[in-house]
């Protein structure tokens, strides 16, 4: 017979094995985690949530004060502020194409793109309009894609017709796109396909997918309604569309081919106000920010089509605003607001673990806003 080990062995076993249970939950893909909030100066290296490689993703995150009129450069591993430069009245929303190796910001009162050299911070300015929203680069930065009068300000319809403008960024000469059939439309926010051939559009304003022809101009998608369409990205092999419905407080998948909302997840509500969305690379997560208060991400399964679950990225009385994701699908870089006389943050959000791992306070009162992030570091 075998004897019975003692049970202060057996206790230590048991508290051993609860342990390894509780870590293997916090660093597991989907697990809820701990929560690491890693202030300007500690690295994201080293969080519970894993990281990319060893050290944390490099390069800078660039994110305007839409209040100010600002950028602020922030170091993308320890949220170190590099530098903080005016760029515009209403400066709403920024992309980077590193072929030009220049940033490109939508300074919506201006009715300009204001574009601003990543290695000497030089800045310039492309007259687009009316009132240039969101901004999105081609694939291989040969074009920019600005939507337009999204958010007309003041009161009366919104100017101009339902467009998008194309920045050539060997000359930066524009051109205007026709986006919907409907002129009451106007074009939120746009995703270029990386093969370059197709651009397709959310309206706001409209209720409207539409999907265009680079080439041709020729709209050959038109799904409607789909109540404020926020932000809308394609499957990678270009056959699927996910949208963001702030209206409804869901987010939906269309089928191309069809024409046909094949899915619809209800991430929130109508408050929440859905935006932001970012697949990750395996097409497996979507995650979407939200515009409600307290400032929020959401996460959904896109192969079961159900959300997986929220995370509050920030406290009380503070607004979701827009997100970047990293190209591997590890973090999200996403603002957030404490209104235009309060200071907001960024906020870095590992996307395997759902947890926060690292919380940026904003160096100045207003709003941050539209986010890029790029691998690169500063060279200025």
């Amino acid at each position: 017979m075998k004897e019975a080990r003692p049970r202060r062995i057996r206790q230590i076993s048991c508290m051993t094995l609860l342990i390894f249970a509780a870590v293997l939950i916090a660093v597991m893909p989907g697990g809820s985690g701990a929560v690491v909030h890693a202030g300007p100066g500690g690295t994201i290296a080293g969080n519970p949530s894993g990281d990319d490689g060893k050290d944390g993703p490099k390069g800078t995150v660039w994110v305007l004060n839409r209040d100010r009129g600002e950028l602020t450069i922030f170091d993308a591993e320890t949220g170190v502020v590099v530098r903080t430069l005016g760029v515009g009245t209403g400066a709403h929303d920024i992309c980077i194409s590193e072929r030009t190796g220049k940033a490109y910001i939508t300074a919506e009162a201006d009715n300009v793109v204001k574009t601003v050299d990543t290695e000497t911070l030089v800045t310039d300015s492309i007259p687009v309009g009316p009132l240039p929203h969101h901004i999105e680069p081609s694939h291989d930065g040969r074009k920019i894609f600005v939507t337009l009068a999204s958010h007309p300000m003041g009161p009366g319809p919104a100017p101009g017709t339902p467009a998008y403008a194309t920045i050539d960024t060997e000359d930066n000469s524009v051109t205007y796109t026709t986006t919907s059939d409907n002129p009451a439309a106007r074009s939120h926010a746009v995703f270029p396909t990386p093969d370059g051939d197709r651009v397709f559009v959310a309206h706001d304003t409209g209720n409207e997918v539409s999907g265009v022809d680079v080439e041709t101009g020729h709209i050959f998608l038109s799904v409607w309604p789909i109540l404020r369409a926020e932000e809308v990205v394609a499957t990678r092999f270009g056959d699927q569309l996910w949208v963001s419905a702030r209206g409804e407080g869901t987010v939906k998948r269309i089928d191309i081919a069809t024409q046909a909302v094949t899915a619809t997840v209800t991430v929130g509500s109508v408050l929440s106000g859905p935006e932001s969305i970012m697949l990750t690379p395996n097409e497996r997560t979507l995650v979407v920010s939200m515009r409600g208060t307290p400032a929020t991400l959401g996460f959904v399964d896109t192969v079961h089509e159900a959300l997986i679950g929220t995370l509050p990225i920030a406290g009380a009385n503070t607004f979701g605003d827009l997100a970047v994701m990293t190209n591997n699908g590890h973090f999200v870089y996403a603002t957030w607001d404490a209104g235009s006389g309060g200071f907001g943050g960024v906020a870095v959000v590992d996307v395997r673990s759902r947890t926060i791992v690292a919380s940026w306070p904003f160096p100045t009162k207003g709003r941050p806003h539209g986010i890029w992030y790029s691998n690169k570091k500063p060279r200025f």
